[in-house]
């Protein structure tokens, strides 16, 4: 009997090492961004390069720039049902003027065996028709087990623009670690350098479509697009799609006068669902701000 739980017990970490691995090669700390922050960029696809919302001080940190609302966030995202590789997220966005808006992100992936932790602190500033962000992150992957254990950590910078061509068009770009910095320690691993861009079409006041490629330096192109459509007032519908992998993404999402809620869901050809969660509340309305 005992025999029979150690086995299963190596087949199911097994499982879990193969399922941490394939999140790894598709988006990890290491290989571009953190992982994208909030249920409404899942939804969308992750296609927010162009996008100007309090999610941005993850996406692109050029879109904080204009933002009129204080807010608190936390995110969650389970990836494939699996225990242990899930990521926590939360943050915060503070508007110092009409064109100047700040912010910090906090994301943790993994458990006590295998972690990533990302913690950012950036600011958007807009300009007539144009916004400029700048971001620093602090990076930290750590490994603890009976075989190995690991700390590695780096400092690195992002920088990204947004530019409105017209009330209905907007163009966006970002860059992920400018500096090319590296892991610190004996083997000073390489980060990678990602770079996306891409825009957002608001053909009316309830549609808005989105669309973007990213290059990471190891990676192919990758291909991203969303679309989100205002069913009712304040009641949001999304979809989008990715190339690598080939993912399929929907969500839903209620702004409320105090509460954001947002969900979404994603699909995996081989690894089946993951689920998104996030919460927002407004600490400052728009009309109050000055």
């Amino acid at each position: 009997m005992k025999e029979r739980s150690a086995y299963f017990t190596r087949q199911k970490n097994f499982l879990r090492s193969f399922v941490i691995f394939s999140i790894l090669s598709f988006k990890s700390f290491a290989d571009g961004n953190p992982f994208p922050v909030g249920a409404r960029a899942w939804g969308l696809a992750n296609a927010t390069v162009a996008r100007s919302d309090y999610f941005a001080i993850g996406n692109n940190v050029a879109g904080l720039g204009g933002i009129s609302t204080s807010i608190i966030f936390s995110t969650y995202d389970s990836h494939y049902g699996f225990d242990g590789i899930n990521t926590l997220g939360f943050g915060a966005v503070l508007p110092l003027s009409k064109d100047l808006g700040t912010g910090f992100s906090i994301q943790r992936f993994g458990d006590k065996t295998y972690n990533q932790i990302a913690i950012g602190i950036g600011a958007g500033h807009r300009i007539n028709r144009f916004s400029l962000g700048l971001k620093l992150n602090y990076l930290q992957t750590a490994i603890n087990s009976s075989t190995i254990t690991l700390s590695k950590k780096a400092l690195v910078f992002e920088f990204g623009g947004i530019a409105m061509i017209s009330s209905k068009l907007y163009f966006g770009a970002h860059m992920f670690n400018v500096t090319q910095s590296h892991y610190s320690g004996e083997t000073h691993e390489d980060i990678d350098t990602a770079l996306k861009t891409g825009f957002l079409y608001k053909p009316s006041k309830t549609v808005q479509l989105s669309a973007e490629v990213e290059k990471v330096t190891a990676y192919p192109i990758n291909f991203r697009a969303g679309l989100e459509y205002e069913v009712m007032n304040n009641f949001f519908v999304r979809t989008g799609i990715a190339s690598r992998p080939q993912t399929n993404h929907f969500g839903v999402g209620f702004k409320g006068s105090k509460f954001h809620i947002d969900y979404a869901v994603h699909t995996h050809p081989q690894l089946g669902w993951s689920h998104h969660f996030s919460l927002g509340y407004v600490i400052l309305e728009k009309k109050k701000l000055k």
